[in-house]
């Protein structure tokens, strides 16, 4: 399936129509897959300069090409861009993950690697990573995603309410108009086919530097929710309250050419 999109109706620059010819009140895109998907928002973007409330639509997020990490990094395409590997790693950390002996393990390991990290001046983070924060959520060291595997695997039926993470507090975060952390909220949702969606909503979104690595790490995350507690990865839905592109226009269209 081709990429679909549509603008929104309070935006006039542009005509509005949903994939199915309905009109709709806010900008959406519609996709099998995070490369297609993160190219047909960015091709918004460009067009109209930064979106309010755009919402993404991922078929199939766990289904990943490497060589996107290399061919579409950013830092491919301007000096002092990022690495899309450090940013999809901030989500969860892959190569770990494959070498972690049970979720637990992975859990301890890269507390233990993010916590000596961040001693050094070039591993400081000021908030942390968004896969710290689903581990160990401050004050009190709350395990987000082990306890949320765990309701999936030993709730004795589906439970149409959603399981939820937090990845910001006002308890520990200021209000900013930039900065991290942008990936606010996730919820997951047990669909009655036993598949699972992931619904992740950010506060600012970054269509050159973080978006495809953003898809790719929620995907990679999504997979392995599933995988512990025996479910099937669903879709990928992504609520982008603010999205834009922080670079040049010319940047970002070689990119997604």
């Amino acid at each position: 399936m081709a990429a679909r999109w549509s603008l929104t109706l309070t935006n006039s620059r542009f005509p509005s129509a949903n994939p199915k010819g309905a009109r709709v009140p806010f900008p959406y895109v519609e996709s099998v897959n995070a490369l297609d998907a993160w190219r047909a928002g960015a091709h918004l973007v460009l067009a109209g300069g930064p979106i309010t409330n755009l919402l993404t639509a991922i078929q199939d997020p766990c289904s990943i090409d490497d060589d996107w990490l290399t061919e579409r990094s950013p830092h491919r395409f301007r000096a002092g861009a990022d690495h899309i590997r450090d940013v999809a790693n901030t989500i969860f950390p892959a190569r770990l993950a494959a070498q972690a002996s049970s979720r637990a393990d992975l859990f301890s390991r890269y507390l233990r690697l993010h916590d000596r990290a961040h001693k050094w001046p070039r591993g400081r983070h000021a908030w942390g990573t968004y896969f710290e924060r689903l581990v160990r959520f401050p004050p009190g060291d709350t395990n987000q995603l082990d306890r949320a595997i765990e309701k999936l695997r030993t709730w004795p039926r589906r439970n149409t309410t959603g399981l939820v993470f937090h990845l910001s507090s006002p308890i520990i975060d200021s209000p900013r108009t930039r900065g991290g952390p942008c990936w606010h909220f996730g919820e997951l949702l047990w669909n009655a086919d036993s598949t699972v969606d992931l619904v992740a909503v950010y506060r600012n979104h970054d269509f050159f530097n973080k978006v495809l690595g953003n898809f790719i790490g929620l995907g990679r995350l999504l997979g392995f929710i599933c995988d512990e507690a025996n479910k099937r990865p669903g879709r990928l839905i992504c609520h982008s309250v603010h999205a834009f592109h922080d670079g040049s226009a010319k940047a970002l269209r070689a990119a997604i050419a």
